[in-house]
């Protein structure tokens, strides 16, 4: 489903945007600490903290939902991901080491545009919560043509 040069793209410091809905439609979103491609590229992970992400973990757990936005920082290369949660579970050691390197090539990323490293190292929250996902469309979202084209 996930086309193999979007999961290369996936798999760097992108930022990582979750949006979700309520029932009366109202939109809400956070940001995710780093998303994983599982092997059959049909499944993804994105790593939350349940402290900044409780009416977007509400929502998740209300109707499943969620539209992820992924952009490169330097290249503003973009995708969004949607799809339907399968779980959400506590973040285990393999996850934290996910989110980690994530990070990692995350501040890479805004240190290249210009922000100070320490700015990327105090904003990361360590994730407690991983939340497996169930792709069901992909978008390109880069800017130019083919902008908002199912992939």
């Amino acid at each position: 489903m996930i086309p193999p040069a979007l999961v290369g793209l996936l798999q760097t410091g992108v930022s990582v945007v979750v949006g979700t809905r309520d029932a009366a439609l109202m939109p809400e979103c956070t940001r995710a600490w780093g998303v994983h491609v599982e092997p059959d590229g049909r499944t993804v992970t994105i790593f939350l903290t349940e402290a900044t992400s409780p009416h977007t973990l509400r929502n998740l757990r209300a109707n499943g939902q969620v539209a992820i936005s992924c952009t490169r920082p330097t290249d503003h290369v973009a995708c969004q991901l949607k799809g339907r949660v399968r779980s959400i579970r506590p973040a285990d050691q393999h996850d934290r080491e996910r989110s980690s390197r994530w990070h990692r090539e995350f501040v890479g990323e805004i240190v290249a545009i210009g922000v100070p490293a320490e700015t990327g190292q105090a904003w990361m929250t360590e994730p407690d919560l991983a939340v497996d996902i169930d792709v069901t469309d992909v978008f390109e979202q880069t800017p130019g043509p083919g902008t908002g084209e199912r992939i």
